[in-house]
């Protein structure tokens, strides 16, 4: 499955914004103020099918694909959704704010009979979406299981298997398993390397459209040692995570978590990845603790590359909301580099003892470890114990652009003072620091928009917004710093 992205607003998004990484926040800002009037078009952010197939399932009209964006509506009324052009089947959900990241609409639909791959494209009031996200229909099976089902059943919507365990057992590259409404007892899952999907085939692990499945015993985790996996829609409670557990090889590949929730307390992450073409979007950790302190974070990725991370909640974490992190492991390693990840329109607050967001790589042995080609764009940043984002160790070509950084602990923004961070690009940032309450632990750091070390290379602060009175930035300055009011679209 190939990942696209495109640029949406941010909740908080203020005044000003891209190409140049001005002229997006306007964009962003009119479209926040007129999207409920659907003067706008829609536009869809991302899918959690691609591939699937087109019959069999509820009512034989094929595999449920969810869609989410901003602009759809609450009510369907005369809106649609083609693929290459056809009406799909059947429409199970259409809503607006009803995904588990409520600042998402979303909506499911069925393929039916579609033969050919196309664009989606949602119509709302006569205007057409975006059509960078497709669909391919396939020949795979839908399996189900649900609390009243048997595992000697055949996995049917009529006669559902009661573990998903089981039911992967059988499921093949292609094949989809939607979770009945319910709350699972099911311990450990782990989806190991000969039952992972294959390149446009993947296998999906789902909840039934309008259903709540919920996964709630933590004694052991669920487990993706596998490439090609897609798991959506489920409910994670009292700490159980889903990770990327790299015990076959630190190369799974095209994993995708997407509209999941996580709750109570977790151990190291709530989500863990490593690997190569993930995708994490839509999803919502709202946490109460860690059981190993600030060493838990809502979401935590290491060793790998194409990371898409987008419109995910991380809030209420000992550690970091996000954990751009990696270290020499053993005596004898390997190097380790994490490159090429977007981070868009995430929502990180609530850092217990720690950061937003963090970027720091290690390179005790001289392997030549780095983390290198970061974006991290129109996300906020509020609320945190130390600052919003926080870059450290050996880090290069990180662009910042289009940003909300709002009353973290200490600074919006922390570069720390080593020559081993290079090409730090900051543009267009809204930052909004006064002495506030939220940090408790380890605050040390002075009270600034933000803070760049003088042995950091080419770091680049240009063009952003300070608020609520001057500029305050340690180590550097912004010649084309713009002050004033501060225009919250819903502060």
């Amino acid at each position: 499955m190939k990942i696209r992205t495109i640029s949406a607003v941010a909740a908080l998004a203020l005044l000003c914004a891209p190409s140049s990484p001005r002229a997006e926040h306007s964009m962003f800002l009119a479209f926040a103020q007129t999207a409920s009037a659907n003067t706008v078009p829609p536009r869809i952010f991302f899918v959690d099918v691609e591939s699937g197939p087109a019959k069999g399932g509820p009512n034989g009209l094929g595999v449920p694909i969810s869609i989410f964006g901003k602009g759809f509506g609450k009510m369907r009324g005369h809106s649609r959704v083609t693929i290459g052009g056809i009406e799909v089947a059947s429409y199970m959900v259409w809503g607006s704010a009803n995904a588990h990241n409520r600042d998402l609409d979303m909506i499911v639909v069925q393929p039916g009979g579609i033969k050919k791959a196309g664009p989606i494209v949602v119509t709302v009031d006569g205007s057409p979406s975006n059509s960078d996200f497709s669909f391919t229909p396939g020949s795979g099976s839908v399996y189900y299981v649900a609390l009243k089902g048997s595992d000697s059943k055949s996995c049917s919507e009529q006669s559902p298997c009661s573990t998903v365990t089981h039911a992967l057992s059988g499921m093949k590259p292609g094949d989809v398993l939607l979770l009945r409404q319910g709350n699972y007892s099911e311990g450990e899952i782990w989806i190991r390397s000969p039952q992972a999907g294959t390149d446009g085939h993947p296998k999906i692990i789902k909840n039934y459209p309008g259903e709540e499945a919920v996964m709630s015993n933590a004694v052991r985790n669920f487990y993706v040692d596998a490439d090609h996996i897609t798991v959506s829609g489920l409910n994670f409670r009292n700490g159980k995570s889903l990770l990327v557990a790299g015990w076959a090889s630190n190369d799974q590949r095209d994993n995708w978590f997407v509209n999941n929730t996580f709750s109570g307390v977790i151990e190291w992450a709530a989500i863990d990845m490593s690997g190569h073409d993930h995708l994490l979007a839509g999803n919502v950790c709202d946490v109460s603790g860690s059981k190993v302190g600030t060493m838990g974070h809502c979401y935590y990725v290491s060793e790998g590359s194409n990371f898409k991370i987008l419109y995910n909640v991380g809030s209420g974490a000992p550690g970091y909301g996000l954990h751009i992190y990696d270290e020499r492991r053993a005596d004898k390693d390997f190097r380790r580099i994490i490159r090429d990840v977007l981070v868009e329109g995430n929502i990180l607050s609530g850092s217990r003892e720690r950061s937003g967001m963090v970027l720091d790589m290690t390179d005790a042995g001289g392997y030549g470890n780095a983390i290198e080609n970061i974006t991290i764009r129109n996300n906020i940043f509020f609320g945190n114990n130390q600052a919003g984002v926080v870059i450290k160790g050996v880090t290069h070509s990180v662009s910042i652009y289009n940003n909300t950084f709002y009353q973290n602990g200490r600074e919006g923004l922390y570069i720390d003072n080593s020559a081993s961070i290079s090409g730090i690009d900051v543009r267009n940032n809204l930052f909004y620091e006064s002495q506030n309450p939220n940090c408790s632990t380890e605050c040390d750091m002075p009270l600034a928009h933000l803070q760049v070390g003088r042995q950091a290379r080419n770091v680049t602060i240009a063009g952003n917004s300070y608020h609520p009175a001057r500029a305050i930035t340690i180590g550097i300055s912004d010649a084309s710093a713009v002050t004033g009011d501060a225009a919250f679209v819903n502060e």
